[in-house]
């Protein structure tokens, strides 16, 4: 019997530190909405090109965005340019194209893709593949 109420006192002590050890205020998630329109804000100001650079992996090269796959091809003179996915359409290899077609208010999220993810494009994504979804 007295191992009975040990068990129960030592059951409910262990109970009350494990419940009192947490924190009461949730903060999981909750600035999930400044970002969201932070990001919103940001887009109506910036242009595609700027908002490209800013991708892993990506510069500007006279004034169209590459992929830098290794230092010795940062001096090449030869077009590397990306291939554009615009709601899944195929654009093209042309930025100034795609320029043309995309509002920043409009675009809902910008992907790039390169190597082995790229290769689901052929060919043509050998240089990479840059992915932009719009607001429909």
């Amino acid at each position: 019997m007295k191992i009975i109420q040990s068990f129960l006192l030592f059951s409910v002590i262990l109970l009350n530190v494990l419940t009192s050890c947490g924190n009461s205020k949730s903060t999981v998630g909750s600035n999930t909405g400044v970002k969201e329109t932070l990001s919103g804000k940001n887009r109506m100001t910036v242009p595609l090109i700027e908002q490209i650079r800013r991708l892993p992996g990506v510069i500007i090269r006279n004034g169209v965005p590459v992929f830098v796959k290794a230092t010795s091809e940062i001096s090449t003179a030869r077009s590397s340019e990306p291939l554009y996915i615009l709601d899944g359409y195929t654009v093209g290899n042309s930025f100034s194209s795609l320029n043309g077609l995309v509002e920043n208010v409009n675009i809902k999220s910008i992907e790039a893709l390169t190597g082995s993810d790229a290769s689901f494009y052929g060919s043509r994504g050998a240089n990479g593949v840059i992915i932009i979804t719009t607001r429909q």
